[in-house]
């Protein structure tokens, strides 16, 4: 009772002086809402960063071109004139004995068009086991698979964006689109996937606007899209020495990329060290490539991430820390207003125990207040950073949690000093003061 007590005349003090109350409570009202904010960002870039490594693929090490410039494309075309190839796949499936998937794959040039009108697409060639290593949401129909590679077969999957394209109305599944001079076959449609960047180097494209070719079909029938990975003159070089000699052996032909996927996770750093032995030694030490390891990439986010949070919390609890000496404040001159209140009571049998409860229950149903403002001024921080910033927050249990206890604790923590002053306060003198 004596709880119940001392709460209705914590919240009698409050409404006695509204405009008081509200200015103490602004710094805690205010801290709240700037963690809550804070931390909502934090776990949406953390949300971010997780679906990202999961498109790329945590138990897969990626080997892609690298562009190279001036001296040194110079000498990649002396040691290493097609960069990464097919037979580099073939090795690595060869030599790594991690290795349970090495998946080849080769961005082409061809014109994706409908009643001669251009569709917007990326066209690429690759093996049955790039669906699985690359988590392809297929919708529709199947993959390409060994026969389509192993008969050079006219058959393509398209990406939900193509398909909405060429086929709004109607079923995709054993139509036909053309591709440069020649027509292919539908066989599957991909699900809706929404695009996100893997990094620099490894941007992680939209598939939604992918055409995929079986690999033998794509490297006879286009040539290799190489203007984003190597200087235009190199690129050039390459189509004119393919129509001066004709197609060289397969495992000679270039290849945008190479995906190789490992038995764990944790293999991915021993499996990334075999590969760059392996292509060091067949490129001769001309490194035109590069390897990511999204498994790595997740440890070294997540690192980066508490970082982040650590330094936004102690940033955020800075308004905390001033709304408790705010509170500190006003509470220490009420002490001095109430002192003939506080008189009476320990005339009439309170306890300095029961002073200074009295005011530590105030103090915490200001700052408790305070909290649930700020956690409504924080959720609409967090949605007006999401609209304006196109940033994605995410306001969890934990967080509202977490400030709740914290603007409690400053309560509790900056109110027990006025509350020990009022307490030590002598029932003569208090009696006395005016």
């Amino acid at each position: 009772m004596k709880i119940i007590s001392a709460l209705m005349a914590g919240f009698r003090e409050m409404w006695a002086h509204k405009l008081r109350s509200l200015l103490t409570m602004l710094g805690v009202i205010f801290g709240v809402g700037s963690v809550i904010g804070m931390v909502s960002i934090g776990a949406g870039a953390r949300h971010e960063a997780l679906e990202q490594i999961k498109q790329l693929g945590v138990d897969v090490v990626r080997v892609q071109r690298r562009a190279l410039t001036g001296e040194l494309a110079g000498e990649a075309l002396k040691k290493s004139p097609n960069g990464l190839t097919y037979g580099d796949a073939e090795a690595l499936r060869t030599l790594c004995r991690f290795a349970i998937q090495v998946v080849p794959v080769c961005r082409v040039f061809a014109d994706a068009t409908t009643d001669s009108e251009p569709i917007p697409s990326r066209v690429y060639g690759t093996v049955p086991a790039y669906a699985q290593v690359s988590r392809l949401p297929l919708d529709e129909g199947r993959f390409v698979d060994e026969e389509d590679v192993k008969n050079n077969g006219r058959v393509c999957v398209l990406g939900a964006a193509i398909k909405r394209s060429i086929f709004p109305f109607r079923d995709a599944l054993g139509e036909t689109i053309r591709l440069g001079d020649e027509d292919y076959r539908v066989v599957g449609v991909l699900g809706e996937r929404h695009a996100v960047a893997g990094g620099a180097s490894f941007a992680l494209a939209d598939i939604n606007e992918d055409i995929y070719l079986p690999l033998t079909t794509a490297m006879d029938r286009f040539p290799i899209y190489l203007e984003q990975v190597l200087p235009t003159n190199t690129s050039e070089l390459y189509r004119l020495w393919d129509r001066l000699t004709g197609r060289p052996p397969l495992s000679e032909r270039p290849v945008t990329g190479i995906i190789m996927q490992v038995e764990r996770p944790e293999q991915t750093v021993e499996a990334a060290l075999v590969t760059r032995n392996v292509l060091d030694r067949r490129h001769k030490d001309i490194r035109d490539y590069e390897i990511m390891i999204p498994a790595e990439l997740l440890r070294q986010r997540q690192q980066a991430q508490r970082i982040f949070n650590i330094v936004m919390g102690a940033i955020a609890s800075i308004s905390l820390i001033v709304g408790g000496i705010g509170i500190m404040n006003i509470m220490l001159a009420t002490v001095t207003q109430r002192a003939r209140e506080i008189g009476i009571r320990r005339c009439v049998g309170a306890s300095r125990f029961d002073i200074v409860g009295q005011f530590l229950v105030e103090a915490l149903v200001m700052t408790s207040l305070g909290g649930v403002l700020g956690i409504g001024l924080g959720v609409e921080l967090a949605n007006a950073i999401s609209s304006y910033a196109k940033w994605k927050t995410i306001v969890s249990g934990e967080a509202v949690a977490m400030s709740v206890a914290v603007a409690a604790a400053t309560g509790l923590l900056f109110g027990l000093y006025p509350a020990m002053r009022a307490a030590a306060i002598e029932p003569a003198e208090a009696l006395r003061a005016e």
